[in-house]
């Protein structure tokens, strides 16, 4: 990304060639980046939370946390970027009727908008990525949850036998 950006600065401020593919390149990758950030981020558990509060509090409570932390904010969100990343691709394939054919390789703005195409395609893998993780985080928290109550359940059975 860095060599991309560099290399197109230079041919375009000390040459004066304006090689627009490296300049594509360079915000493709950079979105590509944000968005395997922020797969990476939810899938190590490190996404954006208060941590302060976070940590100091009961595993249920943590639960719930993740649970309306998905249910709120991961799922609704991969939803709206998908449905909108959708549309978006759908409106930029029928912009360019050819994008198939041998002849859009030799148009630039057929291979820009081949790029952003393919772009746009990603992020609607990554975003449907996004939301399976979202499910699994909620699953994973309604199991804890139910673990937890299940717990407590039998520990005031057991007590009350003892009693």
């Amino acid at each position: 990304m860095i060599l991309a950006q560099f290399t197109w600065l230079i041919l375009k401020n000390i040459y004066g060639i304006k090689f627009t593919a490296l300049f594509e390149m360079n915000w493709l990758s950079i979105g590509l980046l944000i968005i395997a950030g922020c797969a990476h981020n939810l899938l190590s558990n490190k996404h954006l939370r208060i941590q302060t509060i976070y940590k100091k509090t009961s595993a249920k409570k943590q639960a719930i946390i993740n649970l309306l932390g998905a249910v709120l904010f991961v799922i609704p969100t991969s939803a709206l970027i998908f449905g909108l990343s959708w549309e978006f691709f759908l409106s930029e394939l029928g912009k360019l009727q050819f994008l198939f054919s041998l002849d859009a390789f030799s148009d630039p703005s057929s291979l820009r908008i081949i790029g952003l195409c393919a772009f746009i395609f990603i992020i609607t893998f990554f975003t449907h990525l996004t939301a399976l993780a979202g499910i699994s985080m909620a699953s994973k928290a309604g199991l804890t949850l139910h673990k937890l109550k299940s717990e407590i359940f039998v520990k005031t059975v057991n007590e009350s036998r003892e009693a």
